[in-house]
């Protein structure tokens, strides 16, 4: 008695099985390309965040239900960001100089110019979630971002120079004695491999491209506005200054060929707060759809026909 119940319960239950497997949604393939500015956003005394710019190139798989998105897939994305710090006078005071009359003069780096660029190449992975109404669209989500190559520059000017009360004007230019002028100091390489996330939103509007009943397939253009925003800190944490120098006076040119070292901005203690990269601009992209299901087998009122497939058409259950 019991299996007759539960037969009858399964027979009763198998038209609503195939009216709600209607709305399985559309399965697509996407193609998209982003581009805009990149720069990193801190707290540095003395830095001035210089925009930089980059694109990325994707494609991926999206699921349509209804006016719902889910959106997945695998992007390579190229930036360029940098940073430029404010001209600066280190002072080492009370140094010892045996040829001097007292023996005592004040010695004084001075940095101008100083630039630090990176160029990253990032591998990408999305997970977004989002709705279209209408011939607008919404995505928001997270990027799973692996720098894979992120190359530095770092350069910048420096002098030495001696203040001696015995003179109005400081010594310079004589590099013999550790005193130099201009001197063009630069260092570069690569940064280990990083792992970040990024949060992500995207706004903008669909341009139909034309369907075809016949193959359940729509194809469309979208145009939109994004950002992202990494969560997590870009810098490498590190005790290192940006320049390494001679903590007393040295007499002689080696204080420019072998005691001056200079360590990148995310390599460095510069930064006082995290240190995150923002990517923005404008987002193209080129989306094919197929398998929408929004007609049904077993049709009950409210649920359209499958003469019904047009893109958009939504189920209403009552």
């Amino acid at each position: 008695m019991k299996h007759q119940h539960l037969t009858v319960a399964l027979l009763a239950l198998l038209p609503l099985t195939l009216t709600a497997n209607d709305n399985l949604g559309a399965h697509g393939f996407v193609i998209w390309a982003n581009g805009g500015i990149s720069n990193y956003i801190g707290s540095t005394p003395g830095a001035k965040m210089d925009i930089g710019g980059g694109g990325a190139l994707g494609l991926g798989y999206e699921w349509h239900s209804s006016a719902f998105l889910l959106q997945t897939g695998v992007a390579g994305k190229y930036a360029q960001s940098g940073l430029r710090i404010d001209d600066a006078t280190i002072t080492l005071p009370q140094q010892v100089d045996p040829q001097a009359v007292d023996g005592l003069f004040d010695y004084q780096y001075l940095q101008k110019n100083r630039k630090d660029s990176y160029s990253t190449i990032t591998a990408q992975i999305p997970l977004m979630v989002g709705a279209h109404i209408n011939r607008f669209y919404f995505l928001i989500g997270a990027k799973l971002n692996l720098n894979v190559i992120n190359n530095y520059k770092a350069q910048a000017t420096y002098s030495g120079q001696g203040l001696y009360k015995e003179f109005f004007d400081p010594l310079a230019n004589m590099p013999n004695h550790g005193f130099f002028s201009d001197y063009e100091l630069s260092t570069n390489g690569k940064t280990a491999i990083k792992v970040n996330v990024a949060g992500s939103v995207e706004l903008g509007a669909e341009i139909p491209l034309g369907s075809s009943a016949k193959s359940d397939v729509d194809n469309y253009f979208r145009i939109a506005l994004f950002a992202d925003m990494n969560i997590l800190d870009d810098r490498f944490k590190s005790d290192s200054p940006m320049l390494s120098y001679p903590q007393q006076y040295v007499n002689g040119k080696d204080v420019m060929d072998k005691n001056l070292k200079m360590v990148d901005y995310l390599s460095s203690n510069a930064a006082t707060s995290p240190v995150r990269n923002l990517f923005a601009g404008i987002k193209l992209s080129f989306v094919i759809t197929s398998g929408v299901k929004y007609g049904c087998v077993m049709c009950q009122s409210g649920y359209p026909t499958r003469r019904d497939r047009r893109r958009g058409s939504r189920v209403m259950i009552h």
